[in-house]
């Protein structure tokens, strides 16, 4: 395989949990274990045929879905220019994965730009942060990725549902500190929380984020799962993280 170009503020990760590499930003822009539990919590069903990842940023969770599941047709929308490009250039570096794409696009205009309920399955790891709360990051890239400054979260969770027939379904990761503002959204979107899983950052300390499924008119009782933590006391990481990152992605057939 030849090599791939890969810039002076860039590197090439072998992506935990799986046996493929892409290319990642030096510059705080990178995935994070976030990104890789979300992957992980998504849950297939036989009648899943097209994905989409609103906010895909280098392309990591829509690789990671794909990697799960390879007979899925998956789209990643991505506003920032730098990064549409670098996910089409870990394409590139991946030609494995067939029925992968990468559009350029505002997901606010989503609803002009392509037909309502094409999609089954839409995943997402919007902005956490408010415009206006907590420090703006100096690197603008980052700032976009980890603030609301193009699109709110409100945003992505009615883009969400106006690409979802009834049934479909919506994975997200969000703080927890955002926890009931999101449902508030999802439930006037028409979406009802069918799972939910917190993340512990360490032994012993309180969730930071957690982890939603949304299915469309969904109207029964949700399965709140058994929080995931990330690190021990020590640091070092959990037992279902070193199994995750030993045993691998859970695969679908």
């Amino acid at each position: 395989m030849t090599a791939p170009f890969i810039d002076v503020d860039e590197r090439l990760d072998t992506i935990p949990g799986t046996d493929f590499s892409l290319i990642q930003k030096i510059d705080g822009t990178a995935f994070s274990i976030d990104t890789l539990l979300l992957a992980n919590f998504v849950q297939f069903t036989p009648e899943m045929l097209n994905a989409a990842d609103l906010g895909s940023g280098s392309g990591i969770l829509a690789f990671l879905l794909k990697y799960r599941n390879a007979a899925l047709q998956i789209t990643g929308f991505e506003l920032q220019r730098d990064f549409y490009e670098l996910s089409n250039r870990n394409l590139e570096l991946n030609k494995q994965f067939e029925g992968l794409f990468f559009e350029s696009m505002d997901i606010r205009d989503i609803p002009a730009r392509i037909l309502p309920e094409s999609y089954d399955l839409v995943v997402s790891n919007p902005p956490y942060f408010q415009l206006g709360n907590g420090r703006l990051p100096a690197n603008p890239a980052r700032a976009q990725a980890r603030h609301e400054l193009n699109g709110t979260v409100f945003n992505f969770v009615e883009a969400a549902s106006y690409m979802l027939p009834y049934g479909g379904r919506f994975c997200v990761v969000i703080p927890t500190s955002r926890h009931d503002e999101i449902c508030s959204y999802m439930v006037g979107c028409k979406f009802g929380i069918k799972r939910k899983e917190f993340i512990i950052p360490k032994e012993g300390e309180e969730p930071h984020l957690v982890m939603l499924e949304g299915e469309k008119f969904f109207g029964g009782e949700f399965e709140e799962m058994a929080p995931i933590t990330i690190h021990k006391k020590d640091n070092s990481f959990s037992d279902e993280l070193q199994i995750l990152f030993s045993a691998g992605l859970k695969k679908y057939s």
